[in-house]
């Protein structure tokens, strides 16, 4: 479905009201991590998205991938890149530390079995907004598929900064390896989303990257 109304300039704007407010969220505030991914980044990231797009755009939530197109397609292929994507957090862990240890650290002690739906949530949250809106709008007002997904994977970037900011302290390679990483998997999935039209493939790719990036980096 076409989107219509205002042009690229309404997705950046929103974008970056979107990015102020986690921004100062992120600096003022120090709650707990599952604070962060079930009450402010829904928030954030996702109220003002859908009131956009029902408000602004008068469009349905389909228009943000929340569609059972292609359901199944997207599980398979969503599971299938999920453990490639494991296997890269593996091989990034690996350069990192000079060794292949597959033992998880602190993060699965910490938090269990709900590691994974936190993980989930994290997922949902981003991949509505930056695949389903930001990356999707910019394609359709465009119609320049490496445009939306070079620019959009960018923007996903920028909305980690923050908390790379106010609470991790990574530096040197692991730094490095968080960038790269971090636009593979932005790339694969807006490539994902743009060939399948649903967000379950992107969100089940994001839910395992999560997991490997709390289990072994």
């Amino acid at each position: 479905m076409a989107i219509k109304k205002a042009g690229v300039s309404s997705v950046f704007h929103l974008w970056a009201w979107i990015l102020l407010a986690w921004s100062l969220y992120r600096y003022f505030l120090k709650l707990p991590e599952w604070a962060d991914e079930f009450i402010f980044k829904p928030l954030v990231f996702v109220a003002p998205v859908i009131w956009y797009v029902r408000k602004k755009e008068k469009e349905s939530l389909a228009t943000l991938g929340l569609t059972g197109r292609n359901f199944f397609t997207s599980v398979y292929i969503g599971l299938g890149f999920g453990v490639v994507f494991a296997l890269e957090g593996l091989v990034a862990h690996a350069i990192k530390y000079g060794k292949l240890d597959v033992t998880p650290i602190a993060a699965f002690q910490q938090y269990g079995f709900f590691l994974i739906i936190l993980s989930l949530a994290t997922a949902f949250s981003e991949e509505l907004l930056t695949r389903g809106f930001i990356f999707n709008r910019l394609y359709e007002k465009t119609k320049n598929l490496p445009y939306a997904t070079i620019v959009s994977s960018v923007m996903f970037i920028l909305l980690h900064v923050p908390i790379l900011v106010t609470m991790t302290k990574l530096q040197g390679m692991t730094l490095i390896l968080f960038f790269v990483t971090d636009f593979v998997l932005a790339v694969a999935n807006s490539l994902l989303y743009y060939n399948l039209g649903s967000l379950v493939a992107p969100i089940l790719v994001h839910i395992f990257w999560n997991m490997t990036v709390a289990l072994y980096l």
